[in-house]
């Protein structure tokens, strides 16, 4: 569906309609709402456009994709060879201190990536994160299954008759107004979740269980892994 069909969507459940730029806003809140309530697998892009090599250290900064978001994970690699090492996230302030380890941090606020340690030869950074998508339009569409657009005008409709002040909802507030809402929702997050478990061969990671035992299982979830 473009902007366009949700609007009609949206109009058709109410009886006293905003203007249609009151109504892409109003799309375009609940968009972003439901694309930053979890790190959904739709929107998780690899960027290998940068380079780490010799010489280099945790001074040299690298830019971010225009739409990056947040990251998810990031790999130093040289493809030729299938050698690739994972750096682990640290707080950006934290950088100096951790200056020699083999991490990675994002700062933010001047879109600006530097990995920390050094290295001997050219490495690819392979950057995994989420990306922000565009604002939809009237002739645009949402990334999502057109299955799960339909949430958008429902979530829309409940907003606008319930009166709440969109500034201060949550998604969890906008899904209790809408019973189908609600059920779209939830199997949105039941699709997101089997796509995790096939990028995991359908088993939860290698981790230490809750009775301190090293555990590895098929689907289960005790710790809900697959929220996180």
């Amino acid at each position: 569906m473009n902007g366009q069909n949700i609007l009609d969507n949206f109009k058709s459940l109410i009886d006293d309609a905003p203007s249609d730029e009151e109504c892409l806003i109003l799309l375009n809140i609940i968009k972003d709402e439901v694309e930053g309530s979890r790190p959904w697998r739709m929107l998780i892009k690899e960027d290998a456009s940068k380079t780490f090599g010799a010489g280099e250290d945790y001074t040299d900064s690298k830019d971010l994709p225009s739409d990056f978001f947040y990251d998810v994970k990031l790999k130093l690699g040289i493809a030729a060879n299938d050698d690739y090492l994972e750096y682990e996230p640290c707080a950006f302030e934290e950088r100096r201190q951790s200056a020699g380890s083999q991490k990675y941090c994002v700062d933010v606020a001047n879109s600006k990536l530097y990995i920390l340690g050094t290295v001997s030869k050219t490495y690819t950074i392979y950057l995994y994160y989420v990306y922000k998508t565009d604002e939809i339009t009237l002739t645009t569409s949402p990334v999502w299954p057109t299955k799960f657009q339909r949430l958008i005008p429902l979530l829309m409709a409940e907003l606008w008759k319930s009166g709440l002040d969109s500034d201060v909802w949550n998604i969890q507030q906008a899904l209790s107004f809408s019973k189908y809402g609600q059920i779209l929702y939830n199997q949105m997050i039941e699709w997101d979740a089997s796509l995790k478990l096939q990028s995991m061969n359908h088993s939860t990671p290698y981790h230490r269980s809750r009775m301190g035992q090293n555990d590895s299982g098929f689907v289960q979830d005790p710790d809900n892994l697959l929220n996180r």
